[in-house]
């Protein structure tokens, strides 16, 4: 398995301790170690946070190579959108533990529909764009999980929200294609929202 995940001389590296290996041949190790038992799915929960970027394009290589060899699905949890850009089939936007949004990759980057899901894509530096533009931050704190707000969890920090936003919790409708899910209320807010300005 070490062999199989590119660690090389995995059989003296199988004596090894953790702190004895770099980041990213630890990353190797645990996908190796979750492979031991032929999952049918494998979840990797930020598997490439606090790797540079050459060792986190090595390990979603790896990933993507062993998901085409062995079938497995990989459930990718991230908060790098180049990340998701580039590996993900289709996206799940959670705010404070609720799924406020989900499509294929491609719909989600070109036509976002929650006020969250635009505020994480407007706040990702765009090389191609204005170096002197600030880079646009989502207002407020996230909130407590043990205390969620009554309605939508993001309408504290949503610009867009009313007074029904903050007391009904909203929930997700299948829009478009097949498949493709957002939050009831935002949906009424597709207009307003593209009018103040939200474009990619």
């Amino acid at each position: 398995l070490l062999q199989r995940v590119g660690i090389p001389g995995p059989e003296q590296q199988l004596r090894s301790y953790p702190h004895q290996l770099s980041g990213g041949m630890c990353q190797r190790v645990m996908i190796a170690m979750a492979l031991a038992v032929n999952p049918r799915a494998l979840i990797a929960d930020e598997a490439t946070s606090s790797l540079d970027v050459s060792i986190q394009a090595q390990i979603l290589e790896l990933m993507c190579q062993l998901q085409e060899d062995e079938g497995t699905a990989i459930i990718l949890i991230t908060h790098d959108l180049g990340v998701v850009a580039h590996n993900c089939h289709r996206v799940i936007v959670m705010y404070a533990g609720r799924a406020v949004e989900q499509a294929e990759t491609d719909e989600l980057f070109r036509d976002p529909r929650h006020p969250y899901t635009l505020g994480l894509l407007h706040s990702v530096l765009n090389v191609q764009g204005d170096p002197k533009a600030r880079l646009q931050s989502i207002s407020g704190q996230p909130p407590d999980l043990t205390e969620l707000p009554p309605g939508c969890a993001f309408a504290p920090r949503c610009s867009y929200g009313d007074e029904e936003c903050n007391q009904q919790v909203p929930i997700l409708n299948r829009i478009k294609s097949e498949g493709t899910f957002r939050e009831h209320r935002c949906l009424k807010e597709i207009g307003c929202l593209r009018d103040k300005g939200f474009r990619l």
